[in-house]
């Protein structure tokens, strides 16, 4: 094989120290991970490897049979050629049995039933957990680590992979929860605001270095993303580990978010308009408040059952993530419901004292209920041209002003942007899209409120309280 570079010398020196039982290594595309993987299978398949245990079952845990085929082909060059080893490589199987002492490598996809059954396995080899099928992946972490809670269990997993394609849920979260005791993480991650510097570039890409080949492909990608945003998505999520969308497809940009969060936040003054996104079943219900002058403030109302530990979960957001935003009072938990009181969200956005408020159809003769007349109520009705002005008006008040956002309501809108897309038409407008609408996973209740209140008030006549068209 050949030699080992100085950060996989380092990651291996650390991974493998006694005490760890978890090691991450997590880096751009095209350095070597699969290759170090193989690595690692080699030498717990090696009878003279201090790794090596006679008798065991280790596993190599990939998106798929084929994924894990780049890795075994790198273990099975090196050890075939020494004629103690039985190789099985079919199309829907693959594995590796050490015939002197029947020490096993068996391969599983991110199926997590088929992990249940990890007993007596010494190693388990993870290949690019960003890219194994979001449900089964899961399921086959948490088989991972709760094997290693069973008594005398002596399993240590590795996983190495590129935080992309995956934008959120346990991969990510293990990544950024650094290293601890048992834990050792080593990350190499581009700098956003640096995505276009070569030694950037260069420093998050280590083997570019000695690969003059590589090195050229780099520099011919960066020029193609500088001219185009889809390409630009691309490039900052596998050369630069950094998982980002296509410019194209996002509600508002990175760049365009640092300037709402840039901008000096006025204090309230007057009335501000209220967008709200009213949800039900998973969904939650949320709030923007909007001023005249631009400050934003955002809540959001989310059922109580299942819990917001179960929510995560199933929405495959970072742990704790719902945790900290209901901690900070930005996230409100109607009781033990499952669907969230539309009365409840209207009676948590009084403070506020709104001049009018508006949303969608959805809910709408329960929100004219608990307002009771209190307060306008609009109806905005969501057709792709009254969506594309909307989002035009959000962007635009995002790029050139007077949009800000209150300090302590950014986390909750940085995570609904987060998973917010839009979709474009032929006639060029767009609205909003959802990544997982089957299962309604995607939090983008808080950027739609916000949308509708920046629509309003691009519309909003100069009087404040005058000229709105009242529903009901």
């Amino acid at each position: 094989m050949a030699e080992l570079q100085p950060f996989q010398e380092r990651f291996l020196r650390n991974a493998l120290k006694p005490r760890v039982d978890t090691a991450v290594l997590s880096l751009p595309r095209g350095n070597g991970k699969s290759w170090l993987a193989g690595y690692l299978l080699t030498r717990i398949l090696d009878p003279d490897d201090d790794l090596f245990r006679p008798g065991t079952e280790s596993a190599l845990c990939a998106a798929s049979i084929e994924q894990a085929r780049i890795v075994y082909r790198f273990a099975r060059a090196e050890l075939e050629p020494t004629g103690e080893y039985r190789f099985l490589d079919s199309l829907n199987r693959i594995g590796i049995t050490h015939k002197p002492t029947n020490t096993k490598l068996r391969v599983l996809g991110s199926n997590g039933r088929t992990a249940m059954g990890l007993v007596n396995c010494p190693w388990v080899i993870a290949d690019e957990p960003g890219a194994w099928e979001v449900n089964g992946g899961t399921l086959l972490h948490d088989a991972i680590e709760t094997a290693k809670g069973k008594p005398g269990s002596p399993l240590c997993s590795v996983y190495i992979g590129t935080l992309a394609p995956s934008t959120g849920g346990w991969w990510h979260a293990l990544v950024e929860s650094g290293s601890s005791p048992s834990t050792y993480v080593q990350m190499l991650q581009g700098d956003r605001d640096k995505w276009a510097d070569l030694k950037e570039i260069m420093r998050v890409n280590p083997l570019a270095r000695i690969d003059r080949g590589f090195r050229a492909k780099l520099r011919e990608e960066r020029q193609k993303a500088l001219a185009d945003s889809r390409l630009k998505a691309r490039f900052l999520s596998y050369r630069l580990n950094l998982p980002t969308a296509d410019e194209s497809k996002v509600l508002l940009t990175t760049d365009d978010w640092k300037l709402c969060t840039a901008r000096p936040v006025p204090a309230r003054q007057g009335r501000p308009i209220v967008g709200i996104d009213l949800g039900e079943g998973r969904a939650w219900c949320a709030a923007v408040a909007l001023w005249r002058n631009g400050r934003t403030e955002a809540l959001a109302l989310a059922p109580g059952t299942p819990s917001l530990e179960d929510q995560e979960k199933r929405d495959r957001a970072h742990a704790g993530a719902y945790q900290r935003l209901f901690q900070a009072g930005l996230l409100r938990v109607d009781g033990e419901r499952r669907v969230p009181r539309v009365s409840a969200l209207v009676d948590a956005i009084r403070p506020w004292n709104p001049e009018v408020i508006f949303a969608d159809r959805n809910r709408f003769g329960e929100l004219l209920d608990a307002v009771n007349g209190r307060v306008p109520v609009v109806q905005r009705v969501t057709r792709w041209f009254d969506a594309a002005e909307d989002i035009r008006a959000l962007r635009a008040g995002a790029k050139d002003g007077p949009l800000s956002v209150a300090a302590d309501s950014r986390p909750l809108l940085a995570a609904s942007l987060a998973v917010s897309m839009v979709k474009n038409d032929d006639q060029g407008n767009y609205r909003f899209v959802k990544r997982d609408p089957a299962n309604n996973t995607a939090r983008d209740d808080v950027s739609a409120a916000w949308t509708l209140a920046a629509g309003a008030l691009s519309r909003a006549p100069k009087s404040s309280g005058r000229g709105y068209v009242v529903c009901g």
